[in-house]
């Protein structure tokens, strides 16, 4: 990779990050006064974001940025394809209609003098051949455009239909939600508390009783399933940093980890977990993501971690699939 290119592609890659970053604050800041807002959302058919052509579901920060566009616009189902999969599966896509952003981390391939290889020669290359020739695999951010399947006509029926999967879980208890819990193995204690939170030194959480959260079982779940996410970044598990008090950077990054955690797993149970109503915690999330456009990214990528290491395993969780590659 020339000099030259490396600038070009940096620059690309800021304005990849940007767009993300954007598209997310955008969301945060019209809702200041509306936090009934989920993290994800579901359409007519009670599903994750996903690709109508490969079925493959979206995961990370793609999964939050469908949903967001899911809310504003309403539509039906929650499937999408590139301008190209529309015209491949033999339809169009809408005169006016505009696409929405996605992510992906593609491989790119260099030298030891930062020259580039074409990934047609890389990919045929043995390990031994890599070594030889000093070729390493870095990680480039690629945005691509996708529709959701309303933006387009002509397609099969099949891609139109939007029959529910299955009915959303009635909370009043929900038997998967207590099994998932449970079957992390973490030591959690419920008592009669005004506080909900992990403690990292002792590696246990606390929890309020059931009954403090306004006779409503879903908001207990979502704390749960928060706290679990903290649970997740223990130097035992997945060896995150932690914040020493609220306010400080990596603190609000932990945060919102936890929050996009819980969120993940709270879909994967049959449910949509809101934005937290806690204005000082959004304006925290806001203020780091204005000042580094990479850390959505990165803390939606550390909460599919932590939210499949909870999921991971767990009969409780079948009744959603864990969103697929991408």
């Amino acid at each position: 990779m020339r000099a030259g290119q490396g600038r070009n592609h940096e620059m690309k890659t800021n304005e990849i990050y940007q767009t993300v970053t954007n598209t997310i604050i955008e969301h945060l800041e019209a809702h200041k006064t509306d936090w009934n807002r989920p993290w994800i959302a579901f359409g007519q058919d009670n599903d994750f974001a996903r690709n109508a052509h490969t079925g493959t579901y979206y995961r990370g920060v793609n999964q939050f940025l469908l949903s967001f566009t899911l809310i504003q616009t309403g539509f039906l189902k929650n499937t999408w394809l590139t301008f190209n999969q529309v015209k491949e599966l033999g339809g169009h896509v809408l005169k006016g209609e505009k696409s929405s952003p996605i992510a992906f981390y593609k491989k790119a391939y260099v030298t030891e003098d930062n020259k580039y290889v074409k990934p047609d020669k890389a990919e045929g290359m043995t390990p031994a051949q890599f070594k030889e020739a000093g070729i390493t695999s870095i990680p480039v951010l690629k945005l691509y455009r996708v529709f959701n399947v309303a933006q387009t006509e002509g397609l099969d029926d099949k891609f139109y239909e939007a029959q529910p999967q299955e009915p959303l879980q009635d909370f009043e208890k929900d038997d998967r939600a207590e099994g998932l819990i449970h079957s992390t193995g973490a030591d959690i204690e419920i008592t009669q508390s005004n506080r909900a939170y992990y403690d990292r030194s002792a590696d246990k959480i606390r929890l309020p009783l059931r009954e403090q959260f306004k006779g409503e079982a879903e908001p207990f779940y979502a704390t749960a399933l928060h706290e679990l996410g903290h649970w997740t970044g223990h130097p035992s598990r997945l060896d995150r940093e932690k914040g020493a008090e609220f306010g400080d950077l990596e603190y609000a990054k932990e945060e919102l980890v936890a929050e996009l955690c819980s969120a993940f797993c709270c879909a994967a149970l049959g449910f949509s977990k809101t934005i937290t109503s806690n204005a000082a915690y959004i304006q925290s999330w806001l203020g780091v993501m204005k000042a580094d456009n990479k850390a959505v990214v990165r803390a939606s990528a550390q909460a599919q971690k932590a939210a499949d290491f909870i999921l991971e395993g767990s009969q409780y969780a079948i009744g959603k699939p864990t969103p697929g590659k991408g």
